[in-house]
């Protein structure tokens, strides 16, 4: 009764208005009427609910705001035609779906007393989804929209990637004149600003507004990058962060019925004393725009919903250990809904594969992207890739006429963590696989890298021992190997292979007088497990050449004692900090310095074992 009489309100005010403006706020508070008579009615009215809450991903945001927005569209241009002549212009915004990237190709380079201070390139490249908004303007006189159109785009990051960094800054200067750099701190690591509404995915990365003269401005914003010395405390940030296009509104617009556009742009500032980016930098802008053609706005009332699997939803290869023809088997259930109910037939499902794995579908067909409402899909025997597990789309579209629908899930795909059903079957799954991972290779550089014992004789093993979670011995395996101890069984906790190591750096004072741990668990742990034991091949082969001098070490703490003074440490004392806990001595303490700035997380997404990063326990 109150939403009747408060509807009955409304169409009182409206009549006899020529005022656009309260023409606009009636229309506003008629619209949110329908939205609650909707709500506590539970049936369908002309305009459709809209989630207020803000989607999981930006693709499904995007997708959600130019619902609400086209959904308004529609409503309103039902109602342009009882416009008096005399109105002035609305304009009423229309959404298009468009996706794109930007890429920096840049760096920064800067000068003291004539001399390089800081030097460093970069690559950046960020996609996007986002909305194209066409402003269309009303012609009451005429009674139609006329050609007259404003634009804007908003835009949602959705991947960022951060490769080709080298560089270096200065971070000590000689004394005497003319000052040359004594001391350099390497940039090999980076950190992404992690953004506004979703994580690592920034609001506004391209932008377009109109300008004077009828013109559009684009402006693309590059994310907020933070490179990091390897000195621990040194960080630079980005200084090629945007370019702006000016177009002419036809030129704009004779690129958009193209679909795509693509922009370049020099970026680089004159070379000064100030750091900033450097000339050469350039900044080049995609984007990819899809028009919904006229006649599939009337497909609105045709729904398409995936009811299996869930999104996210986590599916791991049997082990080994089940009964032989249920084994090494990966099973999803794919079904599918479909308003009116008589389409559900013709959904066209596109399925992942996985590279090395054999895939069957039932009810068996000769497509590739099979039809129907419901198939089961089974990949029989675990892919020799690593890169084959994680994150896959399964798709399922379904077409009327000239028109389609689709909808996505993402599924991930895991194996069995501690079993050996991988193709060579001689490791445990999570060796086998994290060692065709950057994980395997510690620094950047390539290492051979053994199981357990293998090379070592018995009585030379150190892996036998609890606790032991690595080892390089360089009288056996060819000097030229290390090797990883069982990590379930040698570990603290065999479930998240959870160890603690010393966190020490000589450069920082407070971590050899204070006590402090860093912990380590799943990938991150067999990280560092092979940067320390390849420091210790590396501090091997770099202190003796010539295999390691009694006479040469009389501390015996495998640094030579002509080096310590130098490093910091004491040649009469085989371990110079921590004496109260044994770390085996002064060469041990490098190792441990050298995995201080690892990154936990950073091979998180080469983890794909169950347990592990991305299936806790």
């Amino acid at each position: 009764m109150d939403i009747e009489q408060r509807a009955k309100r409304l169409e009182e005010e409206l009549q006899g208005r020529v005022d656009l403006n309260k023409l606009t706020e009636t229309y506003r508070e008629a619209m949110q009427l329908m939205d609650e008579a909707n709500r506590k009615t539970g049936g369908t009215t002309a305009t459709q609910n809209m989630p207020v809450q803000s989607a999981e991903t930006p693709e499904k945001e995007m997708e959600r705001r130019r619902e609400i927005i086209n959904s308004r569209f529609r409503q309103a241009k039902n109602m342009m035609g009882s416009l008096p002549a005399s109105t002035e212009k609305p304009q009423i915004p229309e959404a298009f779906p468009l996706e794109g990237y930007i890429v920096v190709n840049g760096g920064e380079k800067e000068f003291f007393s004539n001399e390089v201070k800081t030097d460093i390139l970069y690559t950046i490249k960020e996609s996007f989804v986002g909305n194209l908004i066409a402003l269309n303007t009303y012609n009451s006189t005429k009674g139609r929209f006329d050609g007259e159109k404003e634009y804007e785009i908003q835009s949602l990051s959705t991947k960022i990637n951060v490769s080709g960094v080298a560089g270096k800054k200065c971070v000590r200067w000689s004394y005497y004149s003319p000052s040359s750099c004594t001391r350099w701190t390497r940039f090999l690591r980076y950190d992404i600003n992690k953004g506004e509404r979703y994580p690592q995915f920034r609001a506004d990365v391209v932008s377009a507004e109109s300008a004077e003269n009828g013109r559009i401005k684009v402006t693309a914003n590059a994310p907020a990058v933070t490179f990091l010395g390897d000195d621990g405390k040194t960080n630079l940030g980005m200084g090629c962060f945007s370019a702006t296009w000016v177009l002419n509104r036809s030129e704009f617009e004779h690129l958009l019925k193209r679909g795509e556009i693509s922009l370049h742009k020099d970026i680089g500032r004159p070379m000064g004393p100030s750091p900033g980016c450097r000339p050469g930098s350039t900044m080049t802008l995609h984007l990819k725009v899809k028009k919904e053609p006229e006649e599939c706005r009337d497909m609105r009332s045709v729904e398409l919903m995936i009811i299996g699997p869930e999104d996210k939803s986590r599916h791991v290869f049997s082990d080994e250990y089940l009964v032989s023809e249920h084994s090494n088997k990966l099973t999803l259930e794919l079904e599918a809904r479909t308003v009116p109910e008589r389409y559900a037939d013709s959904v066209e499902w596109t399925i992942p594969e996985i590279e090395g794995s054999n895939r069957t579908i039932t009810p068996a067909s000769t497509s590739s992207t099979p039809k129907g409402r419901k198939f089961t899909v089974v990949y029989k025997g675990l892919p020799e890739d690593n890169n084959e597990f994680g994150r896959k789309t399964v798709k399922a579209t379904l077409k009327v006429d000239s028109c389609k629908t689709e909808k996505t899930r993402e599924v991930q795909i895991f194996y069995p963590r501690d079993e050996k059903n991988n193709p060579e079957g001689k490791y445990p799954n999570w060796y086998y696989y994290w060692k065709q991972t950057p994980a395997a290779r510690p620094f950047g550089q390539n290492v051979r890298i053994a199981y357990q014992c293998e090379g070592i004789p018995s009585s030379e093993c150190k892996c036998v021992h609890r606790g032991v979670i690595g080892q390089y011995n360089p009288y056996y395996s060819g000097y030229k190997t290390i090797n990883v101890c069982n990590l379930r069984t040698n570990t603290w906790d065999p479930d998240t292979f959870y160890v603690e190591l010393p966190a020490i750096k000589r450069s920082i004072p407070s971590t050899l007088s204070g006590r402090s741990f860093f912990n380590y668990t799943y990938i991150d742990t067999f990280a560092v497990d092979v940067m320390h034991e390849f420091t210790h091949f590396n501090n091997f082969h770099t202190f003796w050449p010539q295999g390691w001098k009694e006479s040469e070490d009389k501390d015996e703490d495998d640094i030579p004692d002509r080096l310590e003074s130098e490093m910091g440490f004491r040649p009469d004392m085989k371990q110079t900090y921590w004496r109260e806990v044994d770390l085996n001595g002064d060469e041990e303490l490098l190792t441990l310095e050298a995995t201080y700035d690892y990154q936990v997380g950073i091979y998180d997404e080469y983890d794909w074992a169950k347990p592990g990063k991305n299936w806790p326990k």
